[in-house]
């Protein structure tokens, strides 16, 4: 009996032994962040901190004013917007101190936060890049250093997890013809079609393998498929933009802040000063309304209808990009060359073709500049062939003849227009045609117009 007892007594201390350790167990796993095993910790969520509803996306710091007045209504309405500069800024003039270079893209970087924060954004990133001042994207998207900056992109669109991304138009357009505002449109739309596929920028998504131990290795993201891109502009010319998006009056009052959004755009542009903002006598001009052009959406939604109508809230799958097709000349043909040929291509790999009917192919020129009009001469037939060019140019331009060229079979031919412009600026398109003829056999006909300003970026 006495056996026995201790045998019974032996089970009910190892039965209470048990459950206390049980019991501690789960309250150690409930207090502590980090499982015994730390790769499980790749089973949290996105840290929420950074969720946007709005990803912004624009080139130096001052180009968000563009959509001010527009960020300003979303954020008092609730949104969570964030913002990502491409380049530093770290080119151009100063207006208020001596600072140059790195200096000043230091100086742009902190202007920048603090336009921002007065908008009430509190999350931003600038990817790096620098000032490029030319017309041409992909100059400003070699210098910017083309993947390094996508792969920043693609990482903070997971980071963020926007709904919409809003961005420059990757079109050009006289006024604001900057190669570096294109250049972010081009890859904030690579990003939106990027950050859902696993295999785009893999070691960003694959879950860390010691995250307690900080080893540098793999990121822990998540893919991510915005739902929507819209762009903008700030063209000399705005009438492309009727029917293509939704417009926003920038009059309308702020409930919280009794001014306009107008009246707070300008404010925001105050802090750029070395960009002019609260210096200048005439402040930036503001378009009214805010207008934007939708780029695509992969829920439905009408056109014009607002930023936010059809997104499902849980999100989207990844939805791939229709890509880019070669076409397939069956003659000689006259192509238009450079940004514009690019263009072409870059639309059709992101399912962006209505882009391309948006406006004819032109450029802004300055008074006395230099015209760069580059044309490819697609050859797919089994013999050379000699070609001839034709140029029809506007009074007043000095135009250097374009020789005739002798190309090979199935090549490509690479040539260019120059024309110097008058020196005085004349009313009106400026309109360029290009025409090619091989044994008599006409090769097609490319027009480039050109509107005449008294400032404008190199080609």
């Amino acid at each position: 009996m006495k056996l026995l007892t201790g045998r019974k007594n032996f089970v009910l201390h190892f039965c209470v032994l048990a459950a206390i350790g049980a019991f501690t167990a789960r309250a150690q796993d409930a207090s502590n962040p980090w499982p015994k095993d730390p790769y499980y910790a790749n089973n949290r969520k996105p840290d929420d901190r950074f969720k946007a509803d709005l990803l912004v996306v624009v080139a130096h710091p001052d180009d968000e004013i563009m959509a001010a007045a527009y960020i300003a209504k979303a954020i008092e309405e609730g949104k969570r917007v964030a913002l990502v500069w491409t380049v530093r800024g770290n080119g151009g003039t100063n207006d208020v101190g001596p600072e140059q270079s790195d200096a000043m893209g230091d100086i742009r970087d902190v202007e920048g936060m603090r336009a921002a924060a007065s908008l009430g954004i509190t999350n931003m990133w600038n990817l790096g890049g620098t000032d490029t001042p030319t017309q041409n994207p992909l100059e400003s998207l070699e210098t910017c250093s083309h993947g390094r900056c996508l792969d920043r992109m693609v990482r903070i669109v997971r980071l963020t997890r926007p709904a919409a991304i809003l961005t420059w138009l990757p079109l050009g357009v006289t006024g604001e013809n900057h190669g570096d505002h294109q250049a972010a449109g081009i890859m904030a739309t690579e990003a939106f079609d990027l950050a859902g596929d696993p295999t785009a920028f893999p070691e960003q998504v694959a879950p860390a393998r010691e995250p307690a131990q900080n080893m540098n290795r793999t990121e822990g993201l998540r893919p991510w498929q915005p739902q929507k891109v819209y762009y903008f502009s700030n063209p000399t010319h705005m009438d492309f933009f009727a029917g293509q998006g939704p417009e926003y009056p920038t009059t309308d009052i702020s409930p919280s802040r009794h001014i306009s959004y107008r009246q707070i755009a300008e404010a925001e542009f105050a802090f750029h000063r070395t960009q002019g903002g609260g210096v200048m006598e005439d402040p930036i001009p503001l378009a009214t309304p805010s207008q934007f052009i939708l780029g695509k959406s992969l829920v439905k939604c009408g056109v014009t209808e607002d930023i936010f109508a059809g997104l499902i809230p849980e999100g989207i799958p990844y939805q791939r990009a229709p890509g880019f097709t070669a076409g397939i000349d069956s003659a000689p043909v006259l192509k238009i060359g450079g940004p514009w040929s690019f263009y072409r291509q870059f639309w059709q790999a992101h399912g962006l073709e209505h882009l391309g009917r948006l406006i004819p192919d032109e450029v802004s020129i300055q008074v006395g500049g230099v015209l760069s009009f580059p044309l490819i001469v697609e050859n797919p037939s089994d013999q050379v062939i000699k070609v001839s060019f034709q140029v029809q140019a506007p009074e007043g331009w000095t135009v250097t003849p374009v020789p005739d060229a002798s190309i090979d079979a199935h090549s490509s031919y690479y040539l260019r227009l120059v024309a110097k412009a008058p020196s005085s600026k004349l009313p009106g398109w400026q309109q360029f045609k290009v025409s090619a003829e091989s044994d008599g056999r006409n090769l097609g006909s490319v027009s480039l117009r050109i509107e005449l300003a008294d400032w404008a970026l190199p080609q």
